[in-house]
């Protein structure tokens, strides 16, 4: 099954192509779908949140709050998937106030982790956590990043992606031609071994011996009294 894939691999990329630009191209003509994109990415993420936090996060109280942090991504991704079912009549800041919310609230526990409760962390998470406590501030208390804008981003972005992964898909289709003609130049060269192998098997027949005429002398000496 894995060598399936890894020569057919160019299949599923080609599909992962028209998907994602069927995507984007969807999301800019009806926005309101980024409301059921967002809210089920808040659950999933939600839900596999809970067991590896849980099991790993021995301070006792952070592991409550973490708990209670990933119950209101659940509920926010519940709500926005309601809100979308709403059709033309949604609220169209309630997307900006929970994404908004929820970057924030992630952003400040980080920090009350790190400073407070004592956690480890490193540069990256650092820095990162920066732009999300950031972000989280802009998006909650400005008006400029609604349905609509986000829409044209994951479109971009979706263009972006299709590049990279045609990109990749064509090489992965190159690689399966060029493997393919090596197959079968290897097949004709092959059968023609065995052909002239065959040949070299099969005994030639020996030509027949040429016979001298026999000459008798009494018949000669006939020959030359009746010149």
């Amino acid at each position: 099954m894995k060598t399936f894939f890894k020569k057919y691999l160019f299949i599923f990329e080609f599909i992962a192509v028209a998907i994602l630009l069927a995507v984007g191209i969807y999301l800019v003509a009806d926005p309101r779908v980024f409301l059921y994109i967002v809210g089920i990415a808040l659950i999933i993420f939600g839900l596999f949140r809970v067991i590896p936090l849980v099991k790993t996060t021995k301070d006792k109280t952070m592991k409550f709050i973490y708990i209670g942090e990933i119950a209101i991504n659940i509920v926010a991704g519940v709500v926005l998937f309601m809100e979308g079912m709403k059709g033309d009549e949604y609220n169209p800041n309630m997307l900006r106030w929970f994404v908004g919310a929820i970057l924030y609230l992630r952003g400040f526990l980080y920090f009350f982790a790190t400073v407070i409760r004592k956690e480890t962390t490193d540069l990256v998470r650092f820095f990162t956590h920066i732009g999300i406590f950031t972000l989280g501030t802009g998006i909650l208390f400005n008006n400029f990043l609604n349905e609509k804008v986000m829409a044209w981003i994951v479109f971009i972005l979706c263009i972006l992606a299709s590049i990279f992964i045609s990109i990749s898909g064509i090489g992965h289709y190159k690689n399966y031609r060029y493997e393919q003609l090596a197959k079968d130049e290897t097949k004709k060269v092959v059968e023609k071994q065995r052909k002239s192998e065959l040949e070299e098997k099969i005994p030639l027949d020996d030509p027949l011996p040429t016979k001298d005429p026999v000459i008798d002398p009494v018949e000669e000496e006939r020959d030359e009294a009746r010149l």
